[in-house]
């Protein structure tokens, strides 16, 4: 059975084509599909030349970014009691709900604060951790990823394979990668002949090749 081609639903502006990968594929509906792994590499080539073309110095959306970036440096200098989780905005519990907020007592909250990253401070519920909450980087934020561009809550991405949730959520982490080979899901070949020094970490190891580190999963360009 040939695999089906879809047009982006956004295609008069993007003209991006994107492909099942395998027949199974088909029988989903499409609004749970276009969220799934096999769909990503598409999109987020596609992004990346998008955000290319249209973060540069001076643009609307580089300003914007430089005004968040400030924002939360200024939290990270001064910090305060989290209320709320970054990820999904909701209030986390015990706390009332806030006087510009429309919900009241009665609405669920987030539960208990789960993750926090003393680094960036970024903070979110457990929810957000979810693998079906995780958008795509730069449109829809992973809620699960933090603010820190080489690490996600204090674990360094060097020491994992590539994902396509990896970076800060504006730009992702395209640095040098040395997980267990073993589990990994790539071959001997595709590793570094020799043991190198991690220009991330410092740890000294064999690295994945360069034709993989942007990779949005093990296998998948």
């Amino acid at each position: 059975m040939p695999l089906v081609r879809w047009s982006c639903l956004l295609n008069r502006t993007c003209g991006l084509i994107l492909s099942y990968c395998s027949p199974e594929c088909q029988k989903k509906d499409w609004k749970e599909h276009k969220r799934s792994v096999c769909v990503k590499p598409a999109l987020l080539h596609k992004v990346d030349k998008l955000m290319k073309k249209h973060s540069g110095p001076g643009s609307a959306m580089s300003t914007i970014e430089s005004f968040e970036r400030a924002a939360w440096a200024e939290r990270v200098r001064n910090p305060q009691v989290i209320s709320a989780c970054d990820g999904c905005f909701r209030r986390f519990h015990g706390f009332p709900p806030r006087e510009e907020e429309e919900e009241d007592e009665n609405t669920p909250d987030a539960g208990a604060e789960f993750k926090h990253c003393k680094e960036c401070d970024w903070t979110i519920c457990e929810d957000c951790t979810h693998p079906q909450a995780q958008g795509t980087p730069f449109f829809d934020r992973p809620t699960g990823t933090c603010r820190c561009l080489t690490s996600n809550f204090g674990v360094s991405y060097c020491l994992s394979t590539p994902s396509y949730l990896d970076g800060n959520g504006r730009k992702p982490y395209h640095g040098d990668r040395h997980p267990p080979m073993a589990g990994s899901g790539y071959s001997e070949a595709s590793f570094e002949s020799k043991e190198r020094e991690c220009r991330t970490c410092g740890v000294t190891a064999r690295h994945l090749k360069k034709e993989h580190l942007k990779d949005a999963l093990p296998g998948i360009e």
